[in-house]
């Protein structure tokens, strides 16, 4: 007779439960605020270490590498997506991080009044700027940016992201 050591037992009722969270597509309580503990632990140490400039330095490698580890565990690519969202909104909700809005994150945004920038070349089609010319080599550019500003803050989110994913 097989007998199991309760540290086997263990792993194995950790295995099932994490095939059963794939299947249900969400995480255990448990399970779901130990993650959160240890990444909140994890992006303020690279913040306040200066490895990343913002708090939100790791988002992306850290929901990519989520989602990744969830679906080798048998989750579906979306559900993983999501749970991997749900984990980091919840780190950054714990760490007290706040998300700046759209026009916060822009560089006009971190410019004081009256701070001038030499820009050298075409803020949309990077050319170099004729003489007497300060952000846009023509009046086609500055039409042309303007428009595109105006249906980016228009577009909901995923359009918004599809229009920057599949700009030039």
């Amino acid at each position: 007779m097989l007998v199991m050591s309760p540290e086997m037992k263990r792993r194995l009722r950790r295995e099932r439960n994490r095939e059963r969270d794939a299947l249900r597509g969400r995480v255990g309580a448990g399970r779901f605020h130990a993650m959160v503990k240890d990444l909140a632990a994890l992006v303020r140490l690279a913040f306040e270490a200066g490895e990343t400039a913002s708090i939100f330095g790791l988002e992306g490698p850290l929901r990519a590498g989520l989602r990744a580890d969830f679906c080798l565990q048998g989750w579906g690519w979306t559900s993983a997506d999501l749970m991997a969202r749900d984990l980091m909104a919840e780190v950054f909700n714990s760490v007290g991080a706040e998300r700046p809005d759209w026009y916060e994150g822009q560089p006009e945004w971190t410019i004081e009044a009256g701070t001038l920038i030499e820009r050298t070349r075409c803020v949309r089609c990077h050319k170099p700027l004729p003489e007497g010319h300060y952000k846009f080599c023509s009046r086609l550019c500055n039409t042309s940016h303007a428009n595109w500003m105006t249906r980016m803050r228009q577009a909901s989110e995923d359009q918004a992201v599809h229009m920057a994913v599949n700009s030039d």
